[in-house]
């Protein structure tokens, strides 16, 4: 049972994680090599910028980190069924954020980035 839970929340990670690199792949396509990609905003105003490569694949990273170290703990050999409930809940909740998280940066970063005509046409 316990094993089924693990493998339960290693289907959300997968999943997740599998979102944010379409979500990272289209966007990549879409931003020129030299471009700066907002990361902070104040409504259509950039107000902190970062190279495309830090923009786009810095929560990816985070995520994968995080997913890879709750993967860990939940296949600790003293790991009860209480407790593996609650570490798929805490994969279950945090896989599905991070991923909408990045979605909402990107999509806006994008929006940000086509008023002011810095976008490639899409592929």
């Amino acid at each position: 049972m316990i094993l089924a839970l693990t493998i339960a929340g290693d289907v959300f990670w997968i999943l997740a994680l599998a979102l944010m690199a379409s979500f990272t792949l289209a966007a990549w396509k879409r931003i020129p090599a030299g471009a700066s990609v907002p990361v902070l905003w104040k409504g259509l105003a950039a107000t902190r910028r970062l190279p495309r490569w830090a923009a786009l694949l810095t929560v990816p990273t985070l995520a994968f980190l995080i997913g890879a170290w709750l993967q860990i703990e939940s296949r600790e050999p003293g790991l009860d069924l209480t407790g593996a409930l609650i570490v798929l809940g805490v994969r279950a909740t945090l896989a599905p954020l991070l991923a909408v998280l990045h979605l909402g940066r990107v999509q806006k970063a994008l929006v940000i980035l086509e008023a002011e005509g810095a976008l490639g046409p899409p592929r």
